[in-house]
């Protein structure tokens, strides 16, 4: 394919008009040596030019900019999907990250699951997902339990529209949330435990407005209504917060009885899973202190098991809370990592026999995958799988 023919098929791609056998075409097309090259000058051309279809203004120019400039960078992260659009999975190998651009053709021009993998021993791979195991596990979804303050439990779900009285305290469930209004002057304060089970998620809006995201195997414990010095909740597990601003009363995360994080600002990720190394404490926004050290945007506390704490930078936020908007998503990840989060997610037990490579991962893929789309992608990295009931054995590929 000569240099025009390539750039006259990108152009198609920048105004979403191929073909299924023109993304053939420019997916083969882009894994020649030199194509990188015709990719970074359209770039530049999009950026000075912008004279294709569907990007007459700069907010649409910024889009595909955003989309485009990512993937040639070997430390940025995955670039989001077109609004909109079923996003296709994907894991990427970190050796080469050129020819990564190619993904985002799936994002608009393929129809289906499609994936889009390299490992070290092994060209790029396209494929369509269309066949399964014969025991196919569901992905995780809107699922928790809520323990009121007089020891009587409520299952929570996804279709679940309820509204629970508790004294003074109503709290409304509405599909995959919870929120709490407690009456002025409250008394008597009790306190809620909500815990979502392997292959559950679940928000809830604390009596003062704050926002929690649990991830699955978590809970969080709170009061029915916040009164005194401080507001104070324990978190098991993984949660992402939103503080409701009140400077007079300032919010503490106690981590499972093993350290406590004091909230100075809004945004930030807790991951403490017991099987995990260490407690992983990541701001997004405003500030907070772990341990006596105050984290910025950016910056993540990584406090292990024996007490020893240090703070990494520059952290990929987009990796750290991908779980909250609906994303696997992996860094230079073991394949111990990886296995990890699908036993959360998937409910289901790992075993491993043989002597399996030593492989990482690099990339994302969505969380609404069936188990059998997640084990057909990881294939490709010289692992297979067997599945007996909920159990998942990892063997050599």
């Amino acid at each position: 394919m000569t240099q025009e023919e390539l750039k006259a098929l990108i152009d198609k791609y920048l105004a979403e008009e191929l073909s299924e056998q023109e993304f053939h075409a420019l997916w083969t097309a882009l894994q020649e040596p030199g194509s990188e090259e015709v990719w970074l000058d359209k770039i530049r051309d999009t950026w000075e030019n912008p004279v294709y279809q569907g990007l007459s203004d700069d907010n649409k120019r910024q889009e595909v900019l955003e989309k485009l400039l990512p993937v040639l960078t070997a430390n940025a992260a995955i670039p989001e999907p077109a609004a909109g659009r079923r996003v296709m999975a994907k894991l990427i190998s970190a050796s080469s990250y050129w020819w990564a651009a190619a993904v985002i053709l799936m994002i608009c021009c393929a129809g289906g699951y499609y994936f889009f993998l390299r490992s070290s021993r092994q060209q790029p791979v396209l494929v369509t997902n269309d066949t399964t195991y014969k025991n196919d596990i569901a992905p995780g979804g809107n699922r928790a339990l809520l323990t009121l303050s007089d020891g009587s439990t409520v299952p929570l779900d996804s279709a679940g529209n309820q509204l629970i009285h508790q004294g003074t305290t109503t709290i409304q469930q509405n599909n995959g949330q919870l929120q709490y209004k407690a009456a002025a002057g409250t008394a008597g304060i009790g306190y809620n435990t909500l815990t979502t089970p392997r292959g559950g998620q679940f928000r809830v809006r604390l009596p003062d407005g704050t926002r929690v995201w649990l991830n699955a195997a978590s809970s969080i414990r709170y009061p029915t209504a916040f009164e005194g010095k401080e507001r104070r909740v324990t978190i098991t597990g993984e949660a992402y917060f939103e503080i409701a601003g009140n400077a007079a009363m300032p919010f503490v995360v106690n981590i499972d009885n093993r350290a406590d994080v004091e909230v100075l600002g809004t945004h930030f990720n807790i991951n403490a899973y017991r099987d995990e190394a260490a407690i992983n404490t990541t701001l997004l926004e405003g500030k907070i202190r772990v341990k006596g050290t105050v984290l910025n945007p950016g910056q993540q506390a990584s406090l292990a098991a024996n007490g020893q704490m240090r703070v990494l930078n520059d952290v990929d936020t987009m990796q750290v809370v991908a779980w909250k908007e609906g994303w696997f998503q992996f860094h230079t990840a073991s394949l111990q990592e990886v296995m990890r989060q699908m036993a959360r997610w998937y409910d289901i037990e790992i075993n491993y026999q043989g002597n399996i490579d030593d492989v990482t991962f690099e990339g994302r893929m969505q969380r609404d995958l069936s188990l059998t789309q997640v084990l057909r992608i990881l294939e490709k990295y010289h692992v297979r799988f067997r599945i007996e009931g909920k159990t998942i054995t990892v063997l050599p590929g």
